[in-house]
């Protein structure tokens, strides 16, 4: 009698633990008040960090690639770490696939930043040479993060866009086609634009404007 008791114990225990991985979210937005950033509560912790797998170095076989507060780190030890300029971690972490045709497949983040700025950076890594190394990066809105849910009217651009034209979303590069890699920015005259950016043995050898997606108002 015993014994089963205790089986059923596990039995619930595992299915509570279950449920509980089940419920977390892959990203979440941090930015929720108006506090310094240092004193933000957010439901990404040490427990719920992002996790990624691929294959980062091309050697054809897939690692995970995990996300700490100053860094992300493989387990596959031949892979270096990737360190953080600061110690918030990141808003959201994805493999974008193999972007420049040398069978690894590259990654993007966005740093979480301690400041009050809305206006933030995508990160695109590649990992060669036995480095990670940014492949390119653009200007965007903290809540132009895949997978963002918009609760603004200035937040829904960006959302509306990539379902309305069928895009992905949760992925930076909106298409690949000849090389030519989309993706949605901050366009120097402050609207919302497509940048094309070519990448040639691990370089952005062409970066243009595309048409602007958002004329501003004014």
């Amino acid at each position: 009698m015993k014994r089963v008791l205790y089986l059923t114990l596990v039995m619930l225990s595992i299915a509570v633990i279950a449920q509980a991985q089940e419920d977390l979210k892959p990203w979440t937005d941090v930015v929720i008040d108006s506090r310094n950033p240092s004193e933000w509560t957010w439901n990404k912790t040490e427990s719920s960090r992002f996790m990624i797998r691929g294959d980062f170095d091309g050697d054809g076989f897939e690692e995970n690639i995990y996300e700490t507060a100053t860094k992300l780190f493989s387990d596959n030890k031949e892979l270096t770490d990737l360190m953080f300029g600061g110690d918030l971690g990141v808003y959201f972490l994805v493999n974008e696939g193999d972007l420049d045709g040398d069978g690894g497949d590259e990654i993007s983040f966005m740093t979480v930043n301690r400041d009050f700025s809305n206006l933030n950076v995508f990160h695109v890594w590649t990992y060669t040479g036995n480095r990670w190394k940014e492949l390119f990066q653009v200007p965007v809105h903290e809540w132009d993060c895949p997978n963002y849910k918009p609760t603004k009217p200035e937040e829904m651009f960006t959302y509306q866009w990539k379902q309305k034209n069928g895009y992905s979303m949760n992925k930076i590069v909106l298409k690949l086609q000849d090389g030519v890699i989309d993706v949605i920015a901050i366009h120097p005259c402050g609207r919302y634009a497509i940048e094309h950016i070519k990448i040639v043995n691990k370089f952005p050898t062409k970066r243009e404007w595309g048409t602007i997606i958002q004329p501003r108002n004014d």
